[in-house]
């Protein structure tokens, strides 16, 4: 089966590698730091009509690890931006139902597309992002569901590991680095905000799962079910390099969420999974991951 990934950033390409050897996986991108990794990729502007409807795309799924706003993306008019990133995806699902792809699988935010939380939060939850990036996926999911195309819309939580390269995204890395380098961490969140985090092998398997049992037509929460807050992270962080979290105090990032954790019981229903790294287990594979670069 064709399995054709767009976007090669962090989880285009960790994603793609878990399942290369199961499809026939090609990633479709523009340059990234990620694409001296990943022999499979190929150069194409995956927004350009011209250039999309010479792929072969017939009978592949699809998975959209694109994101043309960033987390923490601020815009003086984002009314204009959102317009002009529904325009360019508007494009994009047209030529993929005129190639005859089996499934477009688009991966929305479970982190950012609720809003607020304290208890853990299902798909038929409303929807209040604070962030542009939050309001983007939402906007897309819509935009899918009403483009007659066959989808399946994945709200994952905060998945961190396997090859990464920290550039100012994840938490996790970004604190490890900071531990062992000895720099300061910028605090732009409360040290009590609570995320659900779940391991990049976990996902793989997940989305394996999901291709494998031909799930369609669906809205699912991908992550751990757990809260954890950033100072849990912190001292584990600190616990397993041995050293000290430098820590220095911003201003806050009030787009940002304060607590969110993912029910994850639909998914569990519909796919025989149970995540195998804790989050501890994950930040210790991260710290040796990282020593080895060091």
């Amino acid at each position: 089966m064709k399995v054709v990934f767009i976007g090669c950033g962090y989880l285009g390409h960790n994603l793609s590698k878990g399942l290369i050897d199961k499809y026939d996986v090609t990633i479709l991108g523009i340059d990234s730091p990620y694409v001296q990794y990943s022999p499979w990729f190929r150069y194409a502007d995956v927004f350009d009509m011209g250039t999309m409807i010479n792929q072969d795309l017939q009978d592949a799924i699809v998975v959209d690890t694109v994101s043309l706003v960033g987390n923490r993306t601020t815009s003086d008019n984002p009314d204009k931006l959102l317009r002009s990133i529904k325009y360019k995806y508007q494009g994009l699902l047209d030529v993929l139902k005129a190639k005859g792809v089996k499934r477009f699988i688009f991966l929305s935010s479970g982190g950012t597309i609720y809003g607020d939380s304290e208890m853990p939060i299902k798909e038929e939850h409303e929807l209040n992002p604070k962030s542009l990036y939050g309001k983007s996926k939402m906007m897309l999911e819509k935009l899918i569901q009403e483009s007659g195309i066959d989808y399946l819309i994945l709200r994952p939580s905060n998945p961190f590991g396997g090859f990464q390269i920290t550039n100012g995204q994840g938490v996790i890395p970004i604190l490890i680095n900071k531990a062992l380098n000895q720099e300061p961490f910028d605090m732009y969140v409360d040290k009590n905000s609570v995320r659900d985090y779940f391991y990049i092998d976990d996902f793989v398997d997940i989305l394996d799962k999901l291709i494998e049992k031909d799930i369609s037509r669906e809205i699912l929460n991908v992550g751990s079910g757990v809260a954890t807050s950033l100072q849990n992270v912190i001292d584990w962080v600190e616990k397993y390099t041995e050293k000290n979290i430098i820590i220095n105090e911003v201003e806050k990032d009030e787009t940002a969420v304060k607590s969110i954790v993912l029910d994850i019981s639909k998914l569990s229903n519909l796919i025989d999974h149970q995540n195998k790294v804790s989050l501890e287990e994950g930040i210790k594979l991260e710290i040796q991951r990282i020593e080895r670069g060091h």
